[in-house]
């Protein structure tokens, strides 16, 4: 139950043009999950760090706070009084996060923390998404597959892990306080506007770079090519975030996923068949990290039955978008 005089927001499909508070706003999944709930007629503001707003999305008010900073945090939240949250600020690097792990677990946990206690001590508790990761299951046996929401959290990482512990915390604050907060654990997403640090966008800038450049041909050192993921189009899985929002109070947690595996390898052969140029690909071992999972894809049959969610976008166009959007950044 809730603390007394904390009543919940009424159902987001109830309310036309309701106002959506996004943390993380400026960054790759914030600038498609604003168009969406944009074009479904909802306002959206957005929470951003003060030392590096970074770029906001067209027609989004924003607020600064370190995420971190509880007090601000709470403030920015009362004053902004949404009808909804969704939490998606955060450190987003695997890799990195082993060179950092007290301050990926800083963001993830303590960013957390300052939101669902913005939202505990809110005069009328908004519906609140708490974003957290496939990472969390860390390593699981592929016999055991596909993960589903009661897959035991196994997380392997600093990232995984702190993922992993908001995402408990999520649910011992809906639990204790009667707030109504989802936790949503996307699998691996992809699609125009990912940063280069990920293998995907990684290829497809230096594919871009080299086609720029005027060159007949271009080398890429990768890692691993051979592990398989469960990949969704970045635009499907914004939808599904949509679709929690919009519905009768859920109780989480969600998967966020396609159900089914692609090798990396695959994705990497269908961005060298749509570059203009020759592309030779190079496995580094020194890539290669070590005791990484070999295959993993989840069943979200609880999001698309409660909710009617489907991934929409095949990896043809997800791979063709992402190397146009590509083309234009180095372009410009």
């Amino acid at each position: 139950m809730a603390e007394p005089g904390l009543e919940p927001r009424a159902v987001m499909s109830k309310l036309p043009g309701v106002h959506v508070l996004v943390t993380g706003v400026t960054g790759f999944v914030g600038h498609h999950l604003t168009a969406a709930l944009r074009s479904d007629g909802h306002r959206v503001s957005g929470l951003v760090r003060p030392s590096a707003p970074g770029s906001v999305p067209d027609g989004v008010a924003t607020r600064a706070a370190e995420i971190t900073d509880a007090d601000a945090v709470a403030e920015a939240v009362h004053a902004e009084s949404p009808d909804a949250i969704v939490h998606l600020a955060g450190a987003s690097s695997v890799g990195a996060s082993f060179g950092d792990p007290v301050g990926t677990w800083g963001v993830n946990l303590g960013g957390v923390i300052a939101i669902l206690e913005a939202v505990r001590t809110a005069a009328s508790p908004p519906r609140t998404l708490v974003i957290t990761s496939g990472e969390i299951y860390g390593l699981v046996p592929t016999e055991a597959l596909p993960v589903t929401e009661q897959t035991p959290l196994r997380p392997v990482s600093p990232y995984g892990a702190s993922k992993a512990a908001a995402d408990i915390a999520a649910g011992q604050y809906r639990r204790a306080y009667g707030l109504p907060v989802v936790r949503v654990r996307p699998l691996n997403h992809i699609g125009p506007g990912q940063d280069a640090r990920f293998v995907l966008p990684n290829v497809a800038r230096q594919i871009a770079q080299a086609e720029h450049q005027g060159r007949d041909h271009v080398e890429i050192k990768i890692g691993n090519v051979a592990s398989r993921r469960d990949f969704t189009d970045v635009r499907d899985v914004v939808r599904a975030y949509a679709s929690l929002l919009t519905t009768e109070d859920p109780d989480g947690p969600y998967l966020v996923c396609s159900g089914r595996s692609i090798a990396i390898a695959e994705l990497i052969d269908r961005l060298v068949a749509a570059a203009q140029i020759d592309v030779r690909i190079v496995v580094d071992p020194a890539l290669v990290r070590a005791g990484e999972q070999p295959d993993l894809f989840g069943d979200s049959r609880r999001l698309r039955t409660e909710t009617g969610w489907a991934p929409a976008i095949d990896i043809e166009q997800t791979v063709a978008d992402t190397l146009d959007w590509w083309r234009v950044q180095v372009a410009a």
